[in-house]
């Protein structure tokens, strides 16, 4: 997709989204490319997109799995206020 549509295209950052939850072998590993990638989806596609809170709410869970309790509840609290304005 990156090829075709650009690096800051929806689709591109979707499908990033996806291989980083199927490739990535850590909690960590996941966290830490999904922090980057939430970032880049904010700047591009605006933080009431679907796309990007969709990628939030994963990283809130994957902070919960990974003992990270605080920081999934700000992650949390981040995307619930976005989908009550999309919603």
């Amino acid at each position: 997709y990156e090829e075709q549509l650009g690096p800051g295209s929806e689709k591109t950052l979707e499908a990033t989204f996806s291989l980083i939850i199927v490739t990535c072998s850590s909690n960590g590993e996941i966290i830490d490319k999904l922090r980057v990638l939430v970032g880049r989806m904010v700047g591009v596609l605006g933080e009431e997109n679907v796309v990007t809170l969709n990628a939030l709410n994963q990283l809130g869970e994957v902070l919960r799995d990974n003992g990270e309790n605080e920081e999934a509840r700000k992650v949390y609290e981040r995307c619930l206020a976005g989908q009550v304005k999309v919603f």
